[in-house]
């Protein structure tokens, strides 16, 4: 499935977690992955949400370090 991680699409397995689109993401910009711990993630509409947050096809998140 794919959802979208800060402007960028990721494609992830389904039944994936957001922590899992976050590694993907960070692979994807090649960026060091402990950010994952440092960082937040939020939803499209802003309210933060946990690592496993289960995702749908299409959802838009947000990660902020």
């Amino acid at each position: 499935m794919k959802v979208q991680v800060n402007r960028t699409v990721v494609d992830i397995f389904d039944g994936a977690r957001a922590q899992h689109a976050v590694l993907r993401y960070l692979v994807h910009r090649r960026l060091s992955q402990a950010l994952l711990k440092q960082g937040r993630i939020q939803d499209a509409y802003g309210h933060e949400i946990g690592l496993d947050a289960p995702l749908h096809e299409g959802q838009i998140i947000k990660f902020k370090v």
